[in-house]
Protein backbone atom coordinates (compact mmCIF):
# COMPACT_ATOMS: atom_id res chain seq x y z
CA UNK A 1 0.00 0.00 0.00
CA UNK A 2 2.83 2.38 0.85
CA UNK A 3 4.57 1.56 -2.42
CA UNK A 4 1.38 2.11 -4.43
CA UNK A 5 0.76 5.49 -2.79
CA UNK A 6 4.33 6.55 -3.44
CA UNK A 7 4.13 5.43 -7.07
CA UNK A 8 0.92 7.34 -7.79
CA UNK A 9 2.16 10.42 -5.94
CA UNK A 10 5.31 10.36 -8.05
CA UNK A 11 3.25 9.89 -11.23
CA UNK A 12 1.04 12.87 -10.40
CA UNK A 13 4.08 15.02 -9.67
CA UNK A 14 5.66 13.94 -12.97
CA UNK A 15 2.52 14.81 -14.94
CA UNK A 16 2.27 18.17 -13.18
CA UNK A 17 5.94 18.90 -13.90
CA UNK A 18 5.55 18.03 -17.60
CA UNK A 19 2.44 20.22 -17.88
CA UNK A 20 4.27 23.11 -16.19
CA UNK A 21 7.24 22.62 -18.53
CA UNK A 22 5.02 22.85 -21.60
CA UNK A 23 3.35 25.97 -20.18
CA UNK A 24 6.72 27.63 -19.63
CA UNK A 25 7.63 27.03 -23.28
CA UNK A 26 4.28 28.25 -24.59
CA UNK A 27 2.94 31.67 -25.56
CA UNK A 28 1.75 33.38 -22.33
CA UNK A 29 -1.41 34.80 -23.91
CA UNK A 30 -2.38 31.30 -25.08
CA UNK A 31 -1.75 29.79 -21.64
CA UNK A 32 -3.95 32.49 -20.10
CA UNK A 33 -6.72 32.17 -22.70
CA UNK A 34 -6.96 28.39 -22.44
CA UNK A 35 -6.85 28.58 -18.65
CA UNK A 36 -9.91 30.84 -18.64
CA UNK A 37 -11.83 28.94 -21.32
CA UNK A 38 -11.40 25.61 -19.53
CA UNK A 39 -12.24 26.65 -15.98
CA UNK A 40 -8.67 26.32 -14.81
CA UNK A 41 -8.99 29.96 -13.77
CA UNK A 42 -11.90 32.42 -13.62
CA UNK A 43 -13.01 33.85 -16.95
CA UNK A 44 -14.46 36.99 -15.35
CA UNK A 45 -14.70 37.96 -11.70
CA UNK A 46 -15.42 34.76 -9.81
CA UNK A 47 -17.06 33.01 -12.78
CA UNK A 48 -15.41 29.67 -13.54
CA UNK A 49 -16.62 27.65 -16.52
CA UNK A 50 -17.52 23.97 -16.15
CA UNK A 51 -17.77 23.57 -19.92
CA UNK A 52 -18.77 25.64 -22.95
CA UNK A 53 -21.91 23.71 -23.79
CA UNK A 54 -24.90 25.47 -22.23
CA UNK A 55 -26.20 28.66 -23.86
CA UNK A 56 -25.40 30.75 -20.78
CA UNK A 57 -21.77 29.58 -20.77
CA UNK A 58 -21.39 30.15 -24.50
CA UNK A 59 -22.73 33.70 -24.17
CA UNK A 60 -20.14 34.41 -21.47
CA UNK A 61 -17.41 33.04 -23.74
CA UNK A 62 -18.61 35.04 -26.74
CA UNK A 63 -18.48 38.29 -24.75
CA UNK A 64 -15.06 37.36 -23.41
CA UNK A 65 -13.67 36.64 -26.89
CA UNK A 66 -15.17 39.86 -28.23
CA UNK A 67 -13.37 41.79 -25.49
CA UNK A 68 -10.10 39.98 -26.22
CA UNK A 69 -10.23 40.73 -29.95
CA UNK A 70 -11.29 44.34 -29.31
CA UNK A 71 -7.90 44.99 -27.72
CA UNK A 72 -6.30 45.01 -31.19
CA UNK A 73 -9.17 44.95 -33.74
CA UNK A 74 -11.38 48.01 -34.12
CA UNK A 75 -14.42 46.23 -35.55
CA UNK A 76 -15.58 43.23 -33.52
CA UNK A 77 -19.18 42.03 -33.33
CA UNK A 78 -21.19 39.22 -31.84
CA UNK A 79 -23.39 38.00 -34.68
CA UNK A 80 -26.53 36.37 -33.35
CA UNK A 81 -27.67 33.91 -36.03
CA UNK A 82 -30.38 32.13 -34.01
CA UNK A 83 -31.94 31.94 -30.56
CA UNK A 84 -29.17 29.59 -29.48
CA UNK A 85 -26.09 30.71 -31.43
CA UNK A 86 -23.62 33.59 -31.51
CA UNK A 87 -20.50 33.85 -33.66
CA UNK A 88 -17.78 36.34 -32.73
CA UNK A 89 -16.46 38.18 -35.80
CA UNK A 90 -13.52 40.56 -36.05
CA UNK A 91 -12.74 42.52 -39.22
CA UNK A 92 -9.18 43.48 -40.18
CA UNK A 93 -9.12 45.57 -43.33
CA UNK A 94 -6.45 45.33 -46.02
CA UNK A 95 -3.84 48.08 -46.19
CA UNK A 96 -4.85 48.75 -49.80
CA UNK A 97 -8.46 48.83 -50.99
CA UNK A 98 -9.82 45.46 -52.15
CA UNK A 99 -13.04 43.45 -52.10
CA UNK A 100 -11.20 40.15 -51.50
CA UNK A 101 -11.39 38.36 -48.14
CA UNK A 102 -9.59 35.64 -46.20
CA UNK A 103 -11.30 33.87 -43.29
CA UNK A 104 -9.52 32.44 -40.23
CA UNK A 105 -11.63 30.71 -37.61
CA UNK A 106 -12.11 28.14 -34.86
CA UNK A 107 -15.08 26.95 -32.84
CA UNK A 108 -15.23 27.93 -29.17
CA UNK A 109 -17.95 25.62 -27.81
CA UNK A 110 -17.41 22.24 -26.16
CA UNK A 111 -19.45 19.14 -25.51
CA UNK A 112 -21.33 18.80 -22.22
CA UNK A 113 -19.21 18.16 -19.12
CA UNK A 114 -15.92 18.61 -20.98
CA UNK A 115 -13.60 21.57 -20.29
CA UNK A 116 -12.73 21.35 -23.99
CA UNK A 117 -9.07 22.26 -23.65
CA UNK A 118 -7.90 20.58 -26.82
CA UNK A 119 -11.35 20.63 -28.44
CA UNK A 120 -11.24 23.47 -29.05
CA UNK A 121 -9.70 26.00 -26.70
CA UNK A 122 -6.39 25.14 -28.39
CA UNK A 123 -7.70 26.14 -31.83
CA UNK A 124 -9.30 29.27 -30.38
CA UNK A 125 -5.98 30.29 -28.82
CA UNK A 126 -4.11 29.71 -32.08
CA UNK A 127 -6.55 31.85 -34.04
CA UNK A 128 -6.38 34.58 -31.38
CA UNK A 129 -2.57 34.80 -31.56
CA UNK A 130 -2.48 34.72 -35.36
CA UNK A 131 -5.18 37.41 -35.50
CA UNK A 132 -3.06 39.61 -33.25
CA UNK A 133 -0.11 39.10 -35.60
CA UNK A 134 -2.19 39.86 -38.70
CA UNK A 135 -3.48 43.10 -37.18
CA UNK A 136 0.12 44.20 -36.62
CA UNK A 137 1.32 43.56 -40.19
CA UNK A 138 2.38 46.57 -42.25
CA UNK A 139 1.01 45.02 -45.45
CA UNK A 140 -2.25 43.13 -45.96
CA UNK A 141 -3.42 42.74 -49.55
CA UNK A 142 -6.65 41.01 -48.46
CA UNK A 143 -9.29 41.90 -45.91
CA UNK A 144 -9.48 39.34 -43.10
CA UNK A 145 -12.36 38.03 -41.01
CA UNK A 146 -11.44 36.43 -37.68
CA UNK A 147 -14.33 34.21 -36.61
CA UNK A 148 -14.98 32.20 -33.46
CA UNK A 149 -17.80 29.80 -34.33
CA UNK A 150 -20.51 28.71 -31.94
CA UNK A 151 -22.28 25.32 -31.89
CA UNK A 152 -19.77 23.28 -33.88
CA UNK A 153 -20.41 20.39 -31.53
CA UNK A 154 -24.11 20.45 -32.45
CA UNK A 155 -23.49 19.89 -36.14
CA UNK A 156 -21.30 22.77 -37.41
CA UNK A 157 -24.23 25.13 -36.87
CA UNK A 158 -22.23 28.32 -36.31
CA UNK A 159 -19.91 27.86 -39.28
CA UNK A 160 -22.82 26.87 -41.53
CA UNK A 161 -24.63 30.06 -40.58
CA UNK A 162 -21.55 32.16 -41.25
CA UNK A 163 -20.69 30.45 -44.55
CA UNK A 164 -24.26 30.94 -45.78
CA UNK A 165 -24.14 34.60 -44.72
CA UNK A 166 -20.97 35.17 -46.75
CA UNK A 167 -22.51 33.42 -49.74
CA UNK A 168 -25.77 35.36 -49.55
CA UNK A 169 -23.93 38.67 -49.25
CA UNK A 170 -21.68 37.83 -52.23
CA UNK A 171 -18.38 38.09 -50.40
CA UNK A 172 -15.37 37.56 -52.65
CA UNK A 173 -13.61 34.85 -50.64
CA UNK A 174 -9.98 33.99 -51.46
CA UNK A 175 -9.62 31.23 -48.86
CA UNK A 176 -10.92 29.90 -45.55
CA UNK A 177 -8.74 28.35 -42.84
CA UNK A 178 -10.22 26.69 -39.73
CA UNK A 179 -8.39 25.25 -36.71
CA UNK A 180 -9.70 22.40 -34.56
CA UNK A 181 -7.58 20.58 -31.93
CA UNK A 182 -3.97 21.67 -31.88
CA UNK A 183 -2.67 20.82 -28.42
CA UNK A 184 -1.46 17.20 -28.51
CA UNK A 185 1.87 15.87 -29.78
CA UNK A 186 2.73 12.71 -27.88
CA UNK A 187 5.56 11.59 -30.17
CA UNK A 188 7.18 15.03 -30.30
CA UNK A 189 7.47 15.24 -34.10
CA UNK A 190 5.44 18.52 -34.23
CA UNK A 191 3.43 17.17 -37.18
CA UNK A 192 -0.06 18.32 -38.11
CA UNK A 193 -2.68 17.60 -40.77
CA UNK A 194 -4.22 19.72 -43.50
CA UNK A 195 -7.81 18.63 -44.04
CA UNK A 196 -9.18 18.59 -47.59
CA UNK A 197 -6.94 21.38 -48.94
CA UNK A 198 -7.30 22.48 -52.53
CA UNK A 199 -4.10 22.10 -54.54
CA UNK A 200 -3.57 25.86 -54.24
CA UNK A 201 -3.79 25.85 -50.45
CA UNK A 202 -1.74 22.67 -50.12
CA UNK A 203 1.06 24.20 -52.21
CA UNK A 204 1.01 27.43 -50.19
CA UNK A 205 1.32 25.67 -46.84
CA UNK A 206 4.09 23.37 -48.08
CA UNK A 207 6.01 26.22 -49.73
CA UNK A 208 5.97 28.32 -46.55
CA UNK A 209 7.28 25.37 -44.55
CA UNK A 210 10.08 24.85 -47.07
CA UNK A 211 11.02 28.51 -47.43
CA UNK A 212 11.18 29.24 -43.72
CA UNK A 213 12.68 26.03 -42.37
CA UNK A 214 9.68 24.48 -40.65
CA UNK A 215 10.86 20.89 -40.81
CA UNK A 216 7.93 19.04 -39.25
CA UNK A 217 5.77 16.60 -41.23
CA UNK A 218 2.62 18.03 -42.86
CA UNK A 219 0.10 15.32 -43.69
CA UNK A 220 -2.96 15.62 -45.94
CA UNK A 221 -6.27 14.12 -44.83
CA UNK A 222 -9.83 13.81 -46.08
CA UNK A 223 -11.47 14.55 -42.73
CA UNK A 224 -14.67 16.57 -43.18
CA UNK A 225 -16.12 16.53 -39.68
CA UNK A 226 -15.32 20.09 -38.66
CA UNK A 227 -15.95 23.71 -39.68
CA UNK A 228 -14.05 23.87 -42.98
CA UNK A 229 -16.74 21.64 -44.51
CA UNK A 230 -19.37 24.37 -44.09
CA UNK A 231 -17.42 26.66 -46.40
CA UNK A 232 -16.54 24.09 -49.03
CA UNK A 233 -20.20 23.11 -49.18
CA UNK A 234 -21.09 26.58 -50.46
CA UNK A 235 -18.21 26.68 -52.92
CA UNK A 236 -15.40 28.41 -51.02
CA UNK A 237 -11.71 27.47 -51.12
CA UNK A 238 -11.27 26.05 -47.60
CA UNK A 239 -9.07 23.80 -45.49
CA UNK A 240 -8.84 22.70 -41.87
CA UNK A 241 -5.77 22.33 -39.65
CA UNK A 242 -5.49 19.85 -36.80
CA UNK A 243 -3.03 17.70 -34.88
CA UNK A 244 -2.45 14.17 -36.17
CA UNK A 245 -6.05 12.99 -35.99
CA UNK A 246 -5.82 10.47 -38.84
CA UNK A 247 -2.23 9.51 -38.00
CA UNK A 248 -3.29 8.58 -34.45
CA UNK A 249 -1.25 11.12 -32.48
CA UNK A 250 -4.30 12.91 -31.16
CA UNK A 251 -5.65 13.54 -27.70
CA UNK A 252 -7.07 10.50 -25.87
CA UNK A 253 -9.27 12.96 -23.94
CA UNK A 254 -11.52 13.80 -26.90
CA UNK A 255 -15.03 14.73 -25.71
CA UNK A 256 -14.23 13.65 -22.15
CA UNK A 257 -14.19 15.36 -18.77
CA UNK A 258 -10.42 14.81 -18.83
CA UNK A 259 -9.88 17.24 -21.73
CA UNK A 260 -8.36 19.71 -19.27
CA UNK A 261 -5.89 22.58 -19.26
CA UNK A 262 -3.15 20.30 -17.92
CA UNK A 263 -3.24 18.07 -21.02
CA UNK A 264 -2.29 20.83 -23.48
CA UNK A 265 1.18 20.74 -25.01
CA UNK A 266 1.72 24.51 -25.17
CA UNK A 267 5.15 24.11 -26.75
CA UNK A 268 3.59 22.26 -29.70
CA UNK A 269 0.79 24.84 -29.92
CA UNK A 270 3.40 27.62 -30.06
CA UNK A 271 5.29 25.85 -32.87
CA UNK A 272 2.21 25.54 -35.07
CA UNK A 273 1.09 29.06 -34.17
CA UNK A 274 4.43 30.50 -35.30
CA UNK A 275 4.10 28.57 -38.55
CA UNK A 276 0.53 29.73 -39.23
CA UNK A 277 1.60 33.32 -38.56
CA UNK A 278 4.13 32.93 -41.35
CA UNK A 279 1.53 31.27 -43.61
CA UNK A 280 -0.66 34.36 -43.26
CA UNK A 281 2.23 36.80 -43.61
CA UNK A 282 3.02 35.26 -46.99
CA UNK A 283 -0.62 34.99 -48.00
CA UNK A 284 -1.27 38.66 -47.27
CA UNK A 285 1.89 40.07 -48.91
Amino acid sequence: MIRKTTFFSTLILLISFNAFSFQQKGIPEQVDLISKLTGHSAIQGTTVLHDRHALESRKIVAEFLKDQLSEFIDQVEIENYSETGNNVVGTIMATTKTDEWVILGAHFDSVKDSPGANDNASGTALVYSVAKHIADLNTRKYNVKIVFFDEEERGLIGSKAYANKLKEENFNIVSVHTIDQMGWDDDGDRAFELEMPTEELKNHYLQVAKDFGFDFPIHMSKVTSTDHRSFRNVGFNATGLTEEYVNKDTTPHYHKSTDTFETINFEYLKTITDYVKKVFEELLK
